[in-house]
């Protein structure tokens, strides 16, 4: 299931083009993490070539080797390996064939030869450490001048002869079955090419975008309502012995319950997909994580072999386990299909926010126990919360789908951690961090409050509790550079939480400034971040800080209401996100990778600890312990001491 790729071959991974330039090939997908720019980094370094000559082609099904999916932050762990030996590979074969074509020793690229081919081995020789120009140092990314001129091309940019514009006709409710339909009048509207409908699926397609969503709001549909709830499932994800009789036994005891609401994706551009359907095959114009996982979705939905149809991952305006779903793009092809022309489906805001998956709510409930000397001698903690993935019920995937992180990464206590899947009538699925961020906002609240119970420093009180020394360094790190030990002052405080996710240590430090009224303003955020062996520092630095800024976002302002299924908040004005005005006055991120270990990923990490972070801020500057979020100024304003 998690991956269909025979043994790595040479000429799937690095073509030299005659004009001398070199094509590096991956299946993974940048969204922002700059992949292309760590790709053509190592790929430059190990071909000693400059990286300008490097052109990296990510997720064009007919070119690259299948791939499952970007996500998890695994990226660079598993991708640069695998660039970093082919292109050594390559290297290899360049000198030789200069070798025999000029009877010396020479690293000369030889663009008239065959192409490069051949199964990679296990064992190859890579470029000395000292030879690398690129590998471990900052580099901008190689598509930022097109991001900030506007050039680069989004999805909705994608412009093909004759395309058409699509729209759906959508039920009152998720998993409604259409009775029957009245289309008469839509298709006599100007501009309407055909109105397509395949299963329960209805949509127009006209010449011009306002004229297939009139033609679609005129549309009489019968629809069957029934309620969708997800499903149910209970996972113990560790079970030490005696942790009810210590807890019972201690000597200081504490429960406490943090809730956290459902969230939308809300990206800046809703989703959008392209596509051109003919008898002969498909091309597919998408924003996805997963283009072998559309490939395959699109051609069991137009009647295709998956190697007819094609996918061409275009920049997206918003990820991160939103575009693991292929909805738009399916509906785009059955669109195109059904009308004979290319299509471009563009949903509304509305429809983003109704229509997409979210990350789910949650409930945790953590009990404690402390000895006499504060230190903790029993840990119980209870996930409620709904499904993170569509990748079924299998026990091993929801422990690190729905359970992420739900383990405390703290260690001289024995603990049982149970994870519950409990229905909703809401579709959430994939999310940055998937449960991480839920977990930890949840562990890392919980231990400052352990702390306050027992009367110790929070950050003394970590340490106590961290035997693994990368983790300990990057607590110790973030507090040295923050001035931990300094006080604020001026209704200002300052909140730590650390984590270890998918073996990248993360610490965070965050002050915030509360006013009278409660209304919390994030001031500055120190992180430090060991990710192993780093490919790109500014890229890692890129990361972590867009990271902490959408989690600030998540922390303060975001709620997704809904009433039994249904979406309530549907615009920027009742969902607000975090703008410019709400950033904070710095974010400063270490990187302080541990350059002999395996390089981990930090697509994700960054967003994790901030919500924790920030609710400790806000205890530590009012005395307001809040326990859910978002931090309004109502509810921090309703939990100041009197």
């Amino acid at each position: 299931m998690w991956d269909r790729r025979e043994p790595e071959r040479l000429e799937q991974r690095i073509r030299v083009e005659r004009d001398g330039t070199v094509t590096a090939l991956s299946g993974k997908i940048d969204f922002g993490q700059g992949l292309r720019t760590a790709f053509a980094q190592v790929v430059a370094d190990e071909l000693d070539v400059p990286i300008e000559r490097v052109n990296v082609v990510l997720g064009d099904t007919d070119q690259v080797p299948f791939d499952f999916g970007t996500f998890g932050s695994h990226s660079v762990a598993q991708e640069a390996p695998l660039l970093r030996k082919a292109a050594a590979f390559a290297r290899r074969q360049l000198i030789d064939r200069a070798s025999t074509k000029l009877g010396v020793s020479g690293e000369k690229l030889d663009t008239d030869s065959e192409p490069l081919t051949g199964v990679i081995p296990d064992r190859v020789v890579l470029m000395p450490e000292t030879r690398r120009k690129y590998a471990g140092r900052p580099t901008p990314h190689v598509e930022a001048r097109d991001i900030v001129t506007g050039q680069a091309t989004f999805v909705a940019d994608v412009r093909l002869p004759n395309m058409a514009r699509g729209a759906m006709v959508r039920p009152p409710a998720r998993g409604a079955k259409l009775r029957s339909m009245d289309d008469a009048a839509a298709r006599k509207m100007p501009g309407v090419i055909a109105l397509v409908r395949q299963g329960d699926v209805v949509g127009v397609v006209a010449e011009r975008d306002e004229q297939a969503r009139a033609a679609a709001a005129a549309v009489e549909a019968d629809w069957h309502a029934l309620p969708v709830e997800g499903p149910t499932a209970e996972v113990p994800m560790r079970s030490d012995p005696e942790v009810d009789e210590r807890l019972h036994g201690a000597a200081m005891r504490l429960a406490q319950t943090y809730v956290l609401p459902p969230i939308a994706n809300a990206p800046i551009g809703p989703s959008a997909a392209v596509a051109d359907v003919r008898a002969d095959g498909a091309t597919m114009y998408v924003g996805t994580h997963r283009p072998f996982g559309v490939r395959e979705q699109v051609a069991k939905t137009v009647g295709l072999p998956e190697k007819k149809v094609r996918v061409l991952p275009q920049i997206t305006s918003g990820t991160y386990g939103r575009n693991s779903h292929a909805d738009a793009a399916i509906e785009a092809a059955i669109l195109s299909k059904g009308s004979g022309r290319p299509v471009l489906l563009q949903w509304t805001r509305e429809e983003e926010f109704a229509w997409s998956p979210s990350r789910p709510e949650a409930v945790l409930e953590i009990s404690a126990g402390l000895d006499a000397d504060g230190h903790i001698v029993s840990w119980r903690y209870d996930e409620h919360t709904n499904v993170h993935t569509a990748a079924g019920l299998d026990p091993g995937v929801l422990g690190v789908t729905s359970g992420r992180n739900a383990v405390p990464p703290y260690a001289g206590f024995p603990s049982r951690v149970t994870l519950h899947i409990e229905p909703t009538r809401l579709r959430t699925a994939n999310f940055r961090s998937l449960a991480a961020a839920e977990n930890v906002f949840a562990i890392e609240s919980f231990m400052d409050e352990l702390a306050a119970l027992s009367g110790q420093d929070p950050l003394a009180f970590r340490l106590r509790h961290i035997d693994d020394e990368r983790f300990r360094r990057v607590v110790e790190r973030v507090a040295e550079a923050s001035g931990w030990t300094e006080h604020s002052g001026n209704r200002r405080g300052r909140g730590i939480a650390c984590t270890v996710y998918h073996d990248t240590y993360v610490a965070q430090v965050a002050e915030v400034e509360v006013s009278l009224s409660g209304a919390v303003r994030l001031v500055k955020v120190w992180c430090v971040v060991d990710p192993g062996q780093t490919v790109n520092p500014e890229g890692v630095r890129n990361q972590i800080e867009g990271g902490i800024q959408q989690s600030a976002s998540w922390t303060l302002k975001e709620e997704l209401l809904h009433r039994d299924g249904r979406v309530m908040n549907t615009g920027w004005d009742t969902y607000p996100i975090a703008t410019f005005r709400d950033a904070p006055e710095s974010i400063e991120v270490f990187v302080e990778g541990d350059e002999s270990a395996p390089p981990t990923g930090v697509g994700e990490p960054g967003a994790v600890p901030t919500a924790a972070a920030i609710a400790n801020a806000v205890y530590a500057a009012s005395g307001a312990r809040l326990r859910s979020v978002p931090l309004t100024r109502e509810r921090v304003r309703k939990a100041m001491p009197a």
